[in-house]
């Protein structure tokens, strides 16, 4: 590895591969235009089926360039078509709206269980989907980024990421349960969309917040100049 491409390098810019602007081209195809498509085609009568697929179509779309360009999987798209697709695929098989409810429950849960028990490995899973975001196909992107790993600050932010996430994630659950035995189903299944799309748009701000202040922490202990 050269100067050029060492993350131990304090100098070099391409040590410090988090920068929030690259999270808006997936931001804005996996999260805003699959919410926003099928919430307006719903609000436009479209029959919840076709509004189900066109909201999946983006990160559809994207998996399949990202598959054909890497032979890899976009995590965060394959999140959002999981997210919004397993609520409105229950209430059409079941014919009960109430099943929605239980199956976002059921949803939110494993995504919790899966953040949490990420940490009893070597590497939590914020490190891989952060990676996948900041580094996509680029392989000395991806070589630096698992070069920072050697860092204690790093690793303890990492973690602690992902700790926030699975928390977040359960949190969800518990709220959606109280609303489910205060309201009526129509009103659950309308409000627990937003509170999701606020629940992850407050995680993604935490874990740049966290990882700026991570950043600072290792230029200051980690890179002194």
């Amino acid at each position: 590895m050269t100067a050029a491409t060492d993350p131990t390098t304090p100098a070099n810019p391409t040590a410090r591969p988090f920068r929030f602007a690259m999270l808006v081209p997936t931001l804005v195809v996996d999260v805003a235009l699959p919410i926003a498509l099928f919430k307006g085609l719903q609000a436009l009568g479209i029959p919840p089926l076709w509004a189900l697929a066109a909201g999946c179509a983006p990160p559809v779309l994207n998996n399949l360039r990202v598959w054909v360009r890497s032979r890899r999987l976009d995590p965060v798209g394959i999140l959002m078509m999981a997210s919004i697709a397993s609520g409105p695929v229950a209430a059409l098989i079941t014919g009960q709206i109430s099943s929605r409810i239980a199956t976002d429950c059921l949803l939110n849960s494993a995504w919790g269980l899966a953040f949490l028990g990420s940490l009893l490995f070597s590497r939590p899973a914020i490190f891989y989907l952060i990676r996948a975001l900041v580094a996509g196909e680029d392989a000395s992107r991806t070589e630096i980024w698992n070069g920072l790993w050697r860092y204690a600050t790093f690793r303890s932010a990492m973690r602690r990421i992902t700790a926030a996430w699975g928390l977040v994630y359960f949190a969800e659950v518990l709220v959606e349960l109280g609303l489910a035995r205060a309201l009526t189903a129509d009103t659950v299944v309308t409000f627990v969309p937003l509170m999701n799309v606020g629940g992850t748009l407050g995680l993604i701000v935490f874990t740049r917040l966290a990882m700026q202040a991570a950043r600072r922490r290792l230029e200051r202990l980690e890179w002194p100049l």
